[in-house]
């Protein structure tokens, strides 16, 4: 089996002021992705007790302010789709309502409002408001392609969870693209998934969740057909990856599946709220027919601040997909520059 997991520790010595300044040795990890070869580092800093926070004051000041995804005002200020992707209009699946996104992130876009409630607590989201959520963003995604086979190759379906995870809103949405190419991280998981299968004749996902199996350290359990992984190589604090064996692209996945993954997601939810990381990244990857070796997987992430602010400027684009984004064009800042020069 060709998967391996590979770590460096590293031993940093200091004097430590808690101990009169005596030697200490601190021992640090940098461990190497065994699909994509990606550093992760850890820390020392194993410890971590986050408090509670108390979005109560952050949620009544949002509902005095406009919501575009309230169920008073959507209909008539969210935008529609063009008669090629959704002759209705908007995309509506059980309480989820996929919609065209007013800034959007590639050539197809779309914002998946997960429900008609303003605000739903960690604890609250279950599988039903997941399960629609997907569908509505997966049915936008399997019209997009077919209107637009070529601009539309490669998605991903992705979830901001709260400001701290870089939610713009309170109102619980999704953003859902798809371009002719895939974003930086995606094109590594899926060119290496597809060198794995050239060099191996095997499918690296697969043999990822047999490894871990008999590993046992990281590997959690399933819901349906998910395998559940504690990530060997964190993106970030509580990263837990779910694969889907069989499924490739955005075609492949039923409700079933859906129901499986979001069983998966709720239990990890469930997690982080214990722990009391308030917010997080999700993502579910796809790839097209022909990226042999690829398999539809799913990431989640912990996002947190250890700092007394309601806010983060990190999203979904940079932590699950290597692709960092700005709000201000280049040029603009350097005519505002230049002029200091």
């Amino acid at each position: 089996m060709p998967v391996k997991f590979i770590k460096t520790v590293n031993k940093s010595t200091f004097l430590d002021p808690a101990n009169n300044f005596a030697p200490k040795t601190v021992n640090t990890e940098v461990r190497y992705d065994p699909l994509t070869g990606q550093i992760s580092r850890i820390f020392p800093f194993r410890k971590l007790i986050l408090h509670r926070h108390d979005w109560t004051p952050f949620v009544e000041e949002s509902k005095q302010k406009f919501c575009p995804f309230c169920p008073a005002v959507v209909e008539k200020v969210t935008p529609k789709f063009p008669a090629d992707i959704a002759p209705e209009g908007r995309i509506r699946v059980g309480d989820a309502l996929a919609i065209p996104n007013l800034n959007p992130y590639e050539k197809h876009a779309a914002v998946v409002i997960m429900s008609s409630r303003h605000y739903i607590p960690m604890e609250e989201v279950d599988v039903r408001l997941m399960v629609d959520s997907f569908r509505a963003g997966l049915e936008y995604l399997q019209r997009s392609t077919g209107a637009d086979p070529d601009g539309a190759r490669y998605a991903s379906v992705n979830w901001n969870y709260m400001p701290y995870a870089g939610g713009s809103l309170i109102h619980p949405h999704l953003q859902v693209l798809a371009g002719a190419r895939p974003c930086t991280y995606d094109r590594h998981l899926i060119n290496a998934s597809v060198e794995y299968f050239k060099s191996y004749n095997s499918n690296y996902w697969t043999d990822l969740i047999d490894a871990e199996i008999k590993h046992g350290e990281r590997y959690l359990g399933k819901t349906g057909r998910v395998h559940w992984l504690s990530t060997f190589a964190p993106r970030h604090v509580g990263d837990i990856t779910g694969i889907i064996p069989g499924k490739q692209t955005v075609d492949d996945l039923n409700d079933s599946d859906l129901t499986d993954l979001a069983g998966g997601f709720k239990k990890i939810i469930d997690y982080y709220s214990r722990c009391n990381i308030v917010s997080f990244n999700a993502a579910l990857y796809f790839a097209r027919r022909e990226d042999t070796g690829f398999t539809v997987h799913a990431r989640i992430v912990g996002r947190f601040t250890i700092f007394p602010l309601v806010g983060s400027d990190i999203t979904h684009m940079q932590i699950l997909h290597d692709d960092p984004w700005t709000v201000i064009l280049p040029e603009t800042i350097a005519g505002e520059l230049r002029a200091l020069f």
